[in-house]
């Protein structure tokens, strides 16, 4: 063998140990760093969807919120007595009725409803959810014409306080008179 071969032998096999022992090793990190990179993405695209979820969910809850509020409104935790009595009167006058009186009672006891949840099954199956919340129980005498009184029904259908109007009664005031006296039973409900 000639020197220029032994050198050449002796490079290749030193080219062969470098490549093993600093080329092989960077080259299987480089590898397992490719590796860290793709798990790291995915694990950034299950952070920003867990992030759109959660962007979702407060999105959902501030709508609930919403219509929380107007559960509440509907169904306040108090009675507010002095409200309910302003907010028939005002409806009386904005449909053209005279509140003529109006006497309430307080809340039966649920002991005592059962009279009243008898009445109530016979109404409806809102009626009976209706039925496990307490109520007022007002009467109201009204003066005026029959349009005013449907006008007045309508406005307390369309309250957003939660009301049942149970009973209506009316008598005209004179024979040629279009004037009435009407009386109608309402239950308010509260929490």
């Amino acid at each position: 063998m000639n020197k220029k071969s032994i050198i050449i032998s002796i490079n290749l096999l030193l080219g062969v140990i470098l490549f093993f022992v600093f080329i092989d090793p960077l080259w299987n990190s480089i590898k397992m760093l490719k590796m860290d990179i793709i798990k790291q993405e995915q694990e950034t695209k299950n952070i920003e969807t867990l992030l759109l979820n959660i962007q979702k969910l407060e999105q959902d809850y501030q709508e609930i919120g919403v219509d929380m509020n107007d559960i509440f409104l509907a169904l306040p935790n108090e009675k507010d007595i002095p409200y309910l009595i302003n907010q028939f009167e005002l409806l009386a006058s904005n449909n053209g009725l005279l509140l003529e009186s109006m006497n309430f009672d307080e809340e039966i006891n649920r002991k005592d409803k059962n009279a009243v949840s008898i009445g109530i099954a016979r109404a409806g199956q809102s009626d009976k959810l209706l039925s496990e919340f307490p109520y007022l129980s007002f009467e109201i005498v009204l003066n005026g014409s029959y349009s005013g009184l449907k006008s007045y029904l309508e406005s307390l259908g369309n309250n957003i306080r939660l009301m049942d109007v149970r009973t209506i009664g009316f008598k005209k005031y004179e024979a040629e008179s279009s004037v009435f006296k009407f009386t109608l039973g309402v239950l308010v409900y509260y929490q």
